[in-house]
């Protein structure tokens, strides 16, 4: 009877990990790194050298734009650069070299992108905090004193503005909570405050109940309308500005893998001709 021997192939062992997180993580703090200091090095010299008008403000954005797609792509090259340096050769083909290279460049740029994240809203979270302290100790230095530092006191002016004497501060304060009541509610003043507020009105500007409830009307209907201009232009501003993010990111995303993937073939060039 005749035995059968089975001669299994031995595997070929890697010489290195498929992937790595370590290397992603450092490809992606270098490049948070670099693009930070490439914005703040652009924001000092563009702060310097542009006009403070409100006619260099487009110029200003649009430039800020600009060099803020270029830093961020210079960054993520350099990130992925460094990833696909350290990576390393292992027992693979080609094509699946450059897709490991590719992957971790990606991974890079994913780490940069949630560090940037993160610290947006860090530093959002500290500036809210700050201009909430920043109008407390406003209204609180103001309130029962003066009404020239809140936001409505220009409203209360035209309110009161002159057909008499000059009306006492106690009636420009209760008018100017009146309007604050009603502006933080979509520029709507409920009716007992209107009634109130047309009575301050009449009374302070020696006008007819008429004539102040039209003025009042016509103030709101010139807030309402500055107001609706106003969101308008964000949220324009928002669109463009997230559509310009979300390019650069995947110009970025892009960046990144092949900047990878080149520096990786450079390495396999330059230890062949080591060899």
């Amino acid at each position: 009877m005749a035995d059968t021997i089975v001669i299994a192939e031995e595997e070929s062992a890697d010489t290195g990990r498929r992937f790595s997180w370590g290397l992603a993580f450092a490809g992606g703090v270098a490049a948070t790194a670099v693009t930070f200091f490439l914005l703040t090095l652009g924001s000092g010299f563009g702060l310097l050298l542009t006009n403070p008008t409100l006619n260099a403000v487009p110029s200003f954005l649009t430039g800020g734009a600009i060099y803020f797609f270029i830093a961020q792509t210079f960054g993520f090259a350099v990130g992925g650069h460094l990833v696909g340096r350290l990576l390393g050769p292992i027992a693979e083909s080609h094509a699946q070299e450059e897709f490991r290279a590719a992957a971790h460049g990606f991974a890079a740029w994913a780490v940069t992108v949630l560090a940037s994240v993160t610290m947006a809203a860090f530093f959002a979270m500290a500036a809210a905090s700050n201009s909430g302290l920043t109008a407390g100790a406003l209204y609180g230095a103001s309130a029962g004193k003066r009404t020239d530092a809140t936001p409505t006191a220009y409203l209360v002016d035209v309110l009161f503005r002159p057909n008499g004497a000059t009306a006492p501060d106690g009636a420009r304060a209760e008018a100017s909570r009146i309007l604050d009541a009603g502006l933080a509610h979509g520029e709507q003043i409920a009716p007992n405050d209107m009634d109130r507020l047309t009575g301050l009105v009449s009374k302070e500007a020696n006008l007819t109940r008429d004539a102040a409830a039209l003025r009042i009307g016509q103030l709101q209907a010139k807030v309402q309308e500055n107001t609706r201009h106003a969101a308008d232009i964000a949220r324009r501003t928002a669109s463009y500005a997230s559509l310009w993010i979300a390019l650069s990111l995947l110009f970025g995303a892009i960046v990144a893998s092949v900047a990878a993937v080149m520096a990786r073939n450079q390495d396999d060039r330059r230890s062949l001709f080591a060899a």
